[in-house]
Formats: C-alpha cells, sequence, structure tokens
C-alpha cells in the first residue's frame, strides 16, 4: 500500500497493489511506482532507500530548552541583564 497524492482529484488515496503497473529501479536507493488511483489516473510514487529519514547533521545531538535556546542569542541576554541590574535596586520593570 502506498499513499499518494492524485493532482488530478487534489486529494491523497491509498493505492493498493492492483492499481500498481510499473516498478522502476531509477537510480541506486531510488525506485519509482507508476499506477493509477482509484479513479483510473496516472500517479507516480518515489521511493527507496535515497527516501528513508536521516537525522539532519546541522543540529546538535541533544536538544536546548526553550530557555537556553534564548538566552543562547545576544539581545536576550543583554536584556535579561538589564532586568536583574533593576531588581537589584529595588526598580521594577
Amino acid at each position: 500500500m502506498f499513499v499518494v497524492y492524485c493532482a488530478t482529484c487534489d486529494r491523497r488515496t491509498l493505492m493498493g497493489i492492483d492499481e500498481v503497473e510499473w516498478v522502476y529501479n531509477l537510480t541506486p536507493g531510488v525506485i519509482s511506482v507508476a499506477g493509477n488511483c482509484p479513479h483510473g489516473h496516472p500517479v507516480v510514487v518515489l521511493t527507496g532507500d535515497s527516501f528513508t529519514p536521516r537525522a539532519d547533521p546541522r543540529t546538535p545531538p541533544y536538544q536546548l530548552s526553550p530557555w537556553g535556546r534564548a538566552y543562547r542569542h545576544r539581545w536576550w541576554s543583554q536584556m535579561a541583564r538589564r532586568l536583574r541590574g533593576r531588581r537589584r535596586h529595588g526598580q521594577t520593570a
């Protein structure tokens, strides 16, 4: 079973084995499955090893808390220091 989007019907549907017409091995790790939606319109699904989700190498292996991420930014840390300074001297924000 594949979840396919049919542009003619403008909806997602399930494409079963009986609707599959061709399976093409385009390149190593990319497979094209051609078939018809339940209304008979042609649809194509790209699948294979190249489409498996992998971890994003740009993100760190740990996730900071929202306060930690906000404190990383310079403007936020400067504002927090100013607020702390006002509270120490008895002023309110």
